[in-house]
């Protein structure tokens, strides 16, 4: 066919015409196109990312009856998560304290074990300068502290002990506000001599002859001491293992050496002293438990007062049967033994006195009880009297053997003892009644009210003969703990 242009159009204009014409045709199908991109896009996200939600159930007519319980569908099942693989031990903890609290362990106290390394304290300064002693103690038993008022007053300390001191604020204070760091209150200074001077003694020794010493609590020169002792370890134990807060412990400095001395207390209340991590970390142990490096007894007997005590006549005349078999005084009701249990057998079963706290039936005579009386001569002279005095520890634990049983041999009673399982090296042979010999309290109620107690004396005539008789394992060793400590020094 042929064309024919139209000679009154231009040429220039039907061009322009055609080429917008296919302009938005391209367009045009550039926008299905799009359109048709992004639908399948969409489709493709709902199936990988959007959850697989049931779709809605078309709503029942309003007549159709509510389905029934039975009728229900049930609920999706669900799949319960993967349980983890199992856990493998290669060896098993052999310490029977990663499980069980020493507090738990059966006769823990008797248990103490013996040091791994009794090396003794290397010393590596001259000989002829004194050896300076620090003493770790920041409180006392007696000692109540206004905190509020002693932070007020605060004296320079090494930065080495401020987390020590950080943590002691929070732990043992109750005082809130932040000391400045590189300072602690003073009255750490003066807890254990009252004054902030130090104090000096010399000691004669058998591996190094005369020595000096310096006691000192001044914190600012604590890095400087060569020997740190700690004797009143009490608020260091924790109810979770390890048992005790090191974080209640200085920092160790390369040259000293650490002394625990454990004196005047019961492992029973404190186990953590009985633990080997623990112990391990001193360098010398005095104490009572006689596994310790040096054994110390609780209460040291001297020849004087074993032939004092041998002196002593029987409180109470054999041929006469007594109303009131035993006295007592007891003060602490939370005895880690049976100690409640045997204070209600004698008072229930021998018509007991017990002039204490506990099952308390009769005060202490006004006339003894006076104002300015030492306690020991209070309660001496209230048991004196007495045919049988009860003498029970607070714990059976091995080495611990206070005054109690020695009361009463200092008022001329049998002692009937609960305690410590080697109370025989502490006092003459044949001078206790032992509960534990016994396989009730019934039975001991009876051998006492028949019992012939003047056997029980045949032991004063040997010991005035020899007081060194009195005991094996009690008399003094009148030796002071500094002058103990240096007996072990080693110079190196």
């Amino acid at each position: 066919m042929i064309c024919h242009r139209d000679p009154a159009r231009p040429l220039s204009k039907i061009l322009s015409v055609r080429v917008v014409g296919a302009l938005a045709m391209v367009v045009l199908i550039a926008i299905m196109l799009l359109r048709l991109e992004v639908g399948v896009l969409a489709r493709h996200t709902n199936q990988v990312a959007a959850p697989s939600v049931a779709p809605p159930k078309p709503a029942a007519p309003l007549s159709s009856p509510a389905p029934s319980p039975a009728e229900a569908p049930p609920p999706p099942a669900t799949s319960a998560p993967p349980s983890p693989p199992p856990i493998t031990y290669l060896h098993r903890n052999q310490d029977e304290t990663t499980s069980t609290s020493p507090f738990d362990i059966k006769d823990f106290c008797n248990k103490v074990p013996a040091p791994r390394n009794p090396r003794g304290l290397l010393i590596s300064k001259p000989k002829d300068q004194p050896i300076v002693i620090f003493i770790w103690r920041q409180e006392t038993f007696e000692v109540s502290i206004d905190w509020e008022k002693e932070s007020r007053t605060l004296c320079p300390i090494p930065l080495s002990l401020q987390l020590f001191f950080d943590h002691y604020r929070q732990r043992r204070t109750g005082y809130t506000e932040p000391w400045e760091n590189g300072y602690a209150p003073c009255i750490f200074w003066t807890l254990s001599f009252h004054t902030f001077d130090d104090i000096r003694g010399s000691c004669n020794t058998t591996t190094n002859g005369n020595m000096t010493y310096v006691l000192t609590t001044n914190y600012t020169q604590f890095e400087e001491a060569d020997l740190v002792l700690f004797n009143f370890p009490y608020f260091e134990g924790t109810n979770d293992p390890p048992y005790f807060d090191t974080q209640y412990m200085p920092p160790r400095i390369a040259h000293q050496n650490w002394v625990f001395q454990f004196q005047g207390e019961s492992v029973g209340y404190y186990p953590h002293t009985a633990l080997p991590a623990y112990l391990q970390q001193f360098d010398l142990t005095i104490g009572t438990p006689p596994s310790m490096d040096i054994h110390l007894p609780y209460y040291e007997v001297t020849p004087k007062i074993a032939l004092s005590y041998a002196n002593i006549e029987p409180g109470y005349p054999f041929d006469k049967t007594p109303e009131h078999y035993v006295a007592l005084m007891v003060r602490n009701c939370a005895a880690k033994n049976d100690r409640n249990a045997l204070i209600d057998a004698v008072v229930s079963g021998l018509n007991a006195h017990s002039y204490g706290v506990c099952r308390n039936n009769i005060l202490i005579p006004e006339k003894i009880n006076k104002p300015g009386k030492s306690w020991v001569a209070i309660k001496q002279e209230t048991l004196t009297g007495y045919p049988f005095v009860l003498a029970a520890e607070n714990s059976n634990c091995i080495g611990y053997v206070s005054e109690k049983i020695y009361d009463a041999l200092a008022v001329g009673a049998i002692p009937i003892y609960m305690g410590a399982p080697d109370i025989a090296k502490y006092v003459p042979e044949g001078s206790y009644i032992n509960v534990a010999d016994f396989k009730d309290y019934d039975e001991l109620v009876q051998y006492v009210k028949t019992v012939d107690r003047a056997p029980f004396y045949k032991w004063k005539e040997i010991v005035k003969k020899d007081p060194s008789k009195f005991c094996s394992g009690c008399m003094a060793t009148h030796r002071e703990p500094e002058c103990i400590m240096m007996d072990n020094i080693h110079y190196v």
